[in-house]
């Protein structure tokens, strides 16, 4: 089937088009060690060889397709120059359903970076990059006026990467918070602390709640 998908226009998808759709479907269903090239070109409909016109290996192609997912991840816009809120609602959002396939990619990045030195390169080269990118958007907001100047940008980013990285993790250790709207709120009020803004209250009330929810021990 995925060999004549087509793209938005109606035109035949390309062959890079066609192996990354395909290795989305693979790699979400059976993980990164579960698919094997010949998998991948039979789904693709070309051989196992012609993929390596495309893609380097199997960990190029594996961080190609979390790259285009990430993509399509419907990311928050700022509201205004600099804004503060933004970050936070950035991180808010891969709580959400919508981000379940980036979820379970991610989770299958970090279990494969353990085994794997060259898919560890790789994360290690995307993580640095995210980082970057992080410390840079506070940086900026350091420089308008609109964020804590006594805050180390880089360390922060590091920081709030770890918590991303947490939170893809939610499939496998928090099931029944994904989609929840007071996690979602709650999530973002933690990540706006940790950047030193005012908690809106929300993340006090789902602790406040959880503990409700909590069985009595003893």
């Amino acid at each position: 089937m995925s060999r004549n998908r087509a793209d938005k226009s109606g035109a035949p998808a390309s062959t890079p088009e066609r192996i990354l759709t395909s290795a989305e479907r693979l790699f979400a269903q059976h993980g990164f060690d579960g698919v094997t090239m010949p998998m991948l070109a039979a789904a693709s409909g070309i051989t196992a060889g012609a993929i390596y016109k495309h893609f380097e290996s199997k960990s190029d192609l594996f961080f190609k397709v979390v790259q285009r997912v990430v993509q399509s991840v419907p990311i928050p816009t700022a509201e205004g120059e600099s804004d503060p809120t933004l970050l936070p609602r950035i991180v808010a959002t891969y709580t959400t359903q919508k981000v379940k396939l980036l979820r379970q990619l991610a989770v299958e990045i970090h279990y494969a970076s353990v085994k794997h030195p060259k898919v560890r390169q790789v994360l290690r080269r995307s993580l640095d990059h995210n980082i970057e990118q992080i410390r840079d958007g506070i940086a900026a907001m350091q420089r308008s006026g609109k964020f804590d100047q006594t805050i180390d940008p880089e360390s922060l980013a590091c920081v709030i990467m770890v918590f991303v990285m947490g939170l893809m993790h939610m499939e496998t250790l928090l099931p029944h918070l994904v989609g929840d709207t007071k996690w979602h709120d709650f999530v973002q009020g933690r990540a706006a602390a940790l950047m030193g803004m005012p908690d809106s209250g929300s993340s006090r009330r789902f602790g406040e709640e959880s503990r409700q929810r909590s069985p009595k021990r003893g």
